[in-house]
């Protein structure tokens, strides 16, 4: 009688749990996708659904009390004067972008800034030799923000520049992701404090505190070296990401630039690190001016769910709708929301040409079935579908009309858009968009395209998975 009784109240228990979750779905005022796929979780697969929305589901995150709260003690921060700047009547390339300059100034505090130089690197051991290289001439400090810092071979070359550097009496300041970085050893860690490294684990996983937080990760990744040198991209510091998989070689996209827009990635890292340890820091030494004068114009955009738009993914938007002849897009994971999906077919539909590189096998089965779900919706409207097949495309690419590039941390996906922490880079210049025209040529001719025919003929089985999927893309 007394385990039957336990019984019913866990059960009543249970369901008051479910119920109340989704009236804090509905009072939350989400995206009606979001929501709706959370609601069917919990209501068809209730026990699961209940254990992955406490970790996953749950806003950690009071978005206007700390963007407030940053933004004001940021702006209590004596700067010095950056060169911000003017959209000059004669630029041609500047006025075509406006909106979209105007559009990443308002939402993202992402000033624009002239005078800068830009590498792309494809490699990911010519990257990692150049970040050495760069860390080893730092005579005042270096900071690091990585969703993924391991302690492996590629990782500990990466940290012992580091540890050295710091013994030299080099300022180093280091965040890394709490979920992402989970392999980094205690002892990696404590040699790392003993050399006088300070560094701080972004939304550190602790159980049962936390589920709060665990949905909401940094994906940013971004090297700093005096203020002089900025890194950020696609990469991170792991094996993987030099040495390739079993299965093929890792292709991702990053970039290493020189001049104004440093300044702008110096305070994105300020920002976050007053953030993780609640110190703010007031020094000129951080912003060097440039003397560079070139005429390669960049905006550093953040985005995350502590702001309050999703600037990022309207920045893609915006690029999309600009674009007179092409656009050139490389994506891991192609889980677009409306906005975006409308956007690329209005685009294709227009007679714009429309080309979308993915990879032919991917580290994420239930996102790649996902991914592959889009497909036919995109290609009946004009967009061409190529997999790469020689091995795992990482890098998170748009290129438009050669003379737009966007790259950075960010995928085509929900996760990007609305959960974590992302920076892209917004580059005005012909020739940087012409090399990476050249890289995405050269990626085509291992890669094959999807014709609409044939994928429509594909087995049953196949699309159904891929439909039950999709259903998930909010929440993945």
């Amino acid at each position: 009688m007394g385990s039957t009784i336990a019984y019913y109240i866990w059960l009543a228990f249970f369901w008051y749990a479910v119920i109340a979750s989704i009236w804090v779905i509905l009072q939350e005022n989400r995206s009606p996708v979001r929501a709706i796929a959370w609601i069917l979780v919990l209501i068809f697969m209730p026990v699961v659904g209940l254990v992955f929305y406490y970790i996953f589901g749950r806003s950690g995150f009071h978005q206007g009390r700390i963007a407030r709260k940053i933004r004001q003690q940021i702006a209590r921060q004596q700067l010095p004067a950056l060169r911000h700047t003017q959209i000059a009547k004669d630029n041609d390339l500047l006025l075509k972008y406006r909106r979209l300059i105007q559009l990443l100034t308002s939402c993202s505090d992402a000033p624009l800034f002239g005078n800068n130089r830009v590498e792309i690197f494809v490699d990911g051991r010519l990257l990692l030799e150049a970040m050495v290289n760069d860390i080893e001439k730092a005579d005042n400090h270096i900071h690091v923000e990585y969703f993924i810092l391991e302690d492996d071979r590629t990782g500990t070359r990466f940290i012992e520049a580091l540890i050295r550097k710091a013994l030299e009496g080099v300022e180093v300041r280091i965040i890394y992701d709490g979920l992402g970085s989970m392999h980094l050893k205690y002892s990696t860690l404590k040699r790392m404090r003993e050399a006088g490294i300070k560094f701080k684990s972004f939304g550190r996983v602790r159980f049962p505190f936390f589920t709060g937080k665990l949905n909401y990760r940094n994906h940013r990744k971004i090297l700093l070296v005096d203020g002089k040198v900025a890194y950020l991209g696609g990469f991170n510091i792991a094996d993987r990401y030099t040495d390739g998989l079993q299965w093929g070689v890792w292709r991702d996209t990053h970039i290493r630039f020189q001049g104004d827009a440093v300044a702008g990635t110096q305070y994105i890292f300020l920002t976050d690190w007053l953030g993780v340890t609640g110190k703010l820091h007031k020094t000129s030494r951080f912003f060097p001016v440039s003397p560079m004068e070139t005429r390669t114009h960049m905006q550093v955009v953040r985005s995350g769910p502590d702001r309050d738009w999703q600037t990022i993914m309207l920045g893609f938007c915006e690029a999309i709708y600009s674009a007179q002849h092409s656009i050139d897009i490389q994506t891991p994971y192609f889980l677009p929301n409306e906005s975006v999906l409308n956007a690329l077919q209005t685009a294709a539909m227009s007679g714009v040409q429309v080309r979308v590189m993915l990879p032919s096998r991917s580290d994420s089965r239930l996102s790649y079935a996902a991914s592959m779900s889009y497909m036919e919706t995109l290609m009946a409207s004009g967009v061409r579908v190529y997999l790469f097949e020689k091995g795992f495309i990482h890098a998170k690419t748009l290129v438009v009309d050669n003379d737009l590039t966007i790259v950075g941390s960010a995928n085509m996906d929900y996760r990007s858009f609305e959960q974590n922490f992302e920076v892209s880079a917004f580059i005005y210049d012909e020739d940087l968009a012409w090399r990476m025209h050249e890289n995405f040529t050269s990626d085509l001719r291992v890669s094959r395209r999807l014709h609409p025919k044939a994928w429509t003929h594909r087995p049953r089985w196949k699309r159904l998975v891929q439909s039950i999927a999709r259903l998930f893309s909010p929440i993945l």
